[in-house]
Order: C-alpha cells, then sequence, then structure tokens
C-alpha cells in the first residue's frame, strides 16, 4: 500500500475515534444556581460603616464577607459596570473593571464577596466597593475588581430572586436607603419632564427628569444616554415607580433598572379641594388682628421664593398671584420642597390669617395640604422707583419688583446684613441673611438692575432670591 494512503486512513481513523469521543451536549447550569456554603460575617452595612475617609479610600484588612442579592445589573445600561446588592441591613454599589456582568451576577442571584484587600470609597457621598486605586498624574483613582479578582473575591450562590421593593414616600427618604430598591407609590413626572425622552439616546448624554408626589415633594430620576430605554417617552399619568436610590453630593437621585419598574396610567396630581379664591381677596380678610379664611377654600399662584438660596425661612413660601396682582406668605408646619417658578395650590381652609413683625402670612400650614400643579413657569416682575414700591408697600407685599438704575451701600462689603438701595426716587432697606448661600458675595458699585421680593420686617426691606437678582 502507498504509504500516503496507509497514514491518510489512520489520521481519518484517529479523528472519527476522537470525534466519536466529544460530548455534544453541554451541561446547563442549574436554572436556581449552584448552592454554596458561605457564611457573611459583618452585614452590608457595617462594611460600609468602615469607610471612614470622605473622597479618600480605605482598605479593607480583616476577612471580612458580605453577601447580598443583586437588585440592579447592567442589563439595560442604565448602570455601566457596576452592581448593586443588597441585605436585610442595607446595600451597596460594586464597582467592576468589565462589563456584561449580568450574565454571571443578573438581578435576583446571591453572591458572597470576600472583602480583605478590597476598597471602600465614594462618589460624591455615594459609598462603592471597588478593586484597587491607581495613582497617575499625582491625583488617586479607584479601578473596579479585575477579572482575576471576581474569580478570587466573588462567589456565585442562586437565583433567589430580588427582594421586595421598600415602599417609602419622598419627603421620608433618608440614607438609610441608598443602594436599595425602593418603591414610590402617588407619583408623577412634572409637566416639564412629562411626555419627554428619558435620555438623550443621540448624544448618550444621561438626563434628569423630576418626579413628584401630590404633595409637592420632589426627586430626580437619573437616566442614562446608554440605557435601552434612553429614547423612550416618559408617562403622562400617575402611579408608582420602583428603583434604587443613589445619591449626588446632597440630591438624592433614583434610577430604574427597565421600563417594567415605572407604572403610571392613573389620573394625574390636580392640586387641592376647596374653592378656589383669589390672593388678593384673601389677604384682605386681614383688618389688624388674626383671622380664619372661610372654609372650602384654596388659592393658587407661582412660587417666587427661592428655597435654594436659603434667603428665606425653609417653612415659608412667597405666593403670587399669576397675574401678579398679590402675594401672600404661606408658613409650612414644616420645611417645604416647592421651588422657584413651581405653581402651586394652597388648601386654606379656617387657617389662620395673621402678621409676623409686620409681614402677613396664612400660619401653620400642614404640607399635605398644598401641591404643585406645574413648574418652570416665569413670574410677573413689576417695573418700579423705589419711591413707587414705598407708596404700595402694603398693595405689593410679597411680589416681586424690578428697579432700574438703583445702587446698593457698602461696595465691595459681603451681602449679608442690611443694606441701603436707593435711586433718583428715594430709598428702601435691603436684607439678606447670613445663611443665604450668597451671604458673601461681594456688594456691587454702581447702577444695576434690582430684582426683589417687597418684605416687611417691623418695615418695609426687599429681599433677594439669588444673585441672578443683580444685574448690571
Amino acid at each position: 500500500m502507498n504509504k500516503h494512503w496507509f497514514y491518510a486512513a489512520w489520521f481519518a481513523f484517529l479523528a472519527v475515534g476522537l470525534l466519536g469521543c466529544v460530548k455534544r451536549e453541554f451541561d446547563e447550569p442549574p436554572v436556581g444556581g449552584e448552592p454554596v456554603d458561605v457564611t457573611p460575617n459583618i452585614s452590608i452595612a457595617d462594611l460600609k460603616a468602615l469607610h471612614v475617609t470622605p473622597g479618600g479610600f480605605d482598605t479593607i484588612r480583616e476577612d471580612l464577607i458580605i453577601g447580598g442579592v443583586v437588585v440592579m445589573d447592567d442589563r439595560s445600561g442604565n448602570y455601566y459596570k457596576s452592581l448593586v446588592i443588597q441585605d436585610a441591613s442595607g446595600g451597596i454599589e460594586v464597582r467592576f473593571n468589565d462589563g456584561f456582568l449580568y450574565n454571571q451576577f443578573p438581578i435576583g442571584r446571591q453572591i458572597f464577596i470576600f472583602c480583605k484587600d478590597l476598597i471602600l470609597t465614594d462618589y460624591n457621598n455615594l459609598t462603592q466597593l471597588t478593586g484597587s486605586v491607581v495613582e497617575q498624574g499625582g491625583s488617586t483613582s479607584n479601578v473596579g475588581l479585575t477579572e482575576a479578582q471576581v474569580r478570587r473575591k466573588i462567589v456565585k450562590g442562586p437565583m433567589v430572586g430580588a427582594p421586595p421593593p421598600r415602599a417609602v414616600r419622598i419627603n421620608e427618604l433618608n440614607n438609610s436607603y441608598l443602594s436599595t430598591l425602593i418603591r414610590l407609590e402617588g407619583v408623577q413626572f412634572i409637566s416639564a419632564d412629562a411626555n419627554k425622552t428619558y435620555a438623550d439616546p443621540l448624544t448618550k448624554n444621561s438626563l434628569n427628569r423630576t418626579l413628584m408626589d401630590c404633595s409637592g415633594n420632589k426627586l430626580i430620576l437619573r437616566s442614562s444616554g446608554y440605557a435601552d430605554f434612553a429614547g423612550q417617552l416618559t408617562p403622562t399619568g400617575n402611579g408608582s415607580i420602583v428603583g434604587v436610590l443613589g445619591i449626588f453630593g446632597s440630591t438624592f437621585q433614583l434610577y430604574i433598572r427597565d421600563l417594567n419598574d415605572v407604572n403610571m396610567t392613573g389620573n394625574r396630581c390636580s392640586g387641592v379641594g376647596g374653592q378656589l379664591m383669589s390672593i388678593r381677596d384673601l389677604r384682605s380678610l386681614f383688618t389688624g388682628t388674626a383671622t380664619q379664611a372661610p372654609s372650602d377654600r384654596k388659592i393658587r399662584g407661582i412660587v417666587i421664593s427661592d428655597r435654594l438660596g436659603n434667603n428665606t425661612d425653609g417653612r415659608n413660601l412667597f405666593v403670587q398671584a399669576l397675574d401678579g396682582s398679590a402675594g401672600i406668605v404661606v408658613r409650612f408646619t414644616a420645611n417645604h420642597s416647592y421651588n422657584l417658578g413651581d405653581e402651586v395650590e394652597v388648601d386654606v381652609s379656617n387657617q389662620e390669617i395673621s402678621q409676623f413683625n409686620g409681614l402677613l402670612q396664612v400660619n401653620n400650614v400642614a404640607l399635605d395640604r398644598s401641591a404643585a400643579v406645574a413648574s418652570g413657569l416665569t413670574p410677573v416682575v413689576r417695573t418700579a422707583t423705589i419711591a413707587d414700591i414705598n407708596a404700595n408697600a402694603e398693595a405689593w407685599e410679597s411680589t416681586l419688583v424690578r428697579i432700574v438704575g438703583a445702587t446698593i451701600s457698602g461696595p465691595g462689603t459681603p451681602l449679608s446684613g442690611t443694606k441701603t438701595v436707593s435711586d433718583a426716587t428715594g430709598n428702601i432697606p435691603m436684607f439678606t441673611r447670613s445663611a443665604a448661600t450668597f451671604a458673601n458675595a461681594t456688594t456691587p458699585s454702581g447702577a444695576v438692575a434690582l430684582t426683589a421680593i417687597v418684605s416687611d420686617f417691623n418695615g418695609r426691606q426687599l429681599l433677594l432670591r439669588n444673585l441672578n437678582d443683580i444685574q448690571p
């Protein structure tokens, strides 16, 4: 036999034999996942408490083990190279060096992490567990868990399903809810953010949309431009939303996993009950002594004070009629969350109408007796001279005025305290709280255009809302 034919026949025989030994059907992993014999020795909340260097890095030196269930993965693209796991004590974000984590660690899988030599850090106050740190150009940054670390440090447990979200109200949120799954009921997107895309799928920019409950409490919904739902439109109704709570600085943010977390098909908040009366008519009820508003009455107006500027007490809300004709202070029983430009309704039924150091207010109003019905509005501003303001101070109290060609006393000094605003027709005091965010801003020299609220504290005075109220 030709030796070439012999070798060819021999190799063919070997190939057939080897192929015959190959297992053609691969074992599928158990649907529930493999049971594991790992016992956590520290809770997630206690582990997070070991992060004692805000903005820095704390290496875990002890043989600590945490266990939790994945409540957020990166399947939808709303999270990137990150998971959130949760146990009975709380939750934590875990950073990785690679993506497509949902293939190994989908939502509902129990995992255990051996934490020794891993790093605790935070991103704008959100505590994270990460793999290591690297120094470059004089700065230190974190590196997520590498593939090698994942093999050594993480044990996959069974699929047990995500825990039920914790029901909470927006005004009840605190740091104990961070990196946990929560559920909000009776919420809606504010008018300006309803029927808008969750994010920008073209530029891939992340966007904030604002959620609001029927008491006017608000919460940011943060969505990534890479999320597979980025181009979908936010609902226009009222209902529930589920997500993982995060934080950026001091601002809470909610992240959904996908659109199944959003169920808003009910009727939107329509304000509060009662027959509408004008702010002017409400003011006219006060004749010098404390009195009560009629029953079954509400007022509607635009917020002209800026709580973010902190130049007014957190319980006080300056509300101006839509046409700018009148305004009044609503004094709540607790700090409110209404923003400049919100349109609000306030149930004033049987509420006390009284003065505080000369300033008329609706006193001791419970927060749940108010609601925002729109946002992002621009209130009417009355252009006037100081002589006009002084002559009409009572009627114009708690409304906005604009003075052109005004000068402010004490140029070059901080705005904090009492200053005198002057124009060619007269002068009027202007007060800035030491707690205002702009209290230490420098008082300008020369003439300015000044926008302010007409107020009273045992005498007429002006109140700035923020530094944008002073223009060249």
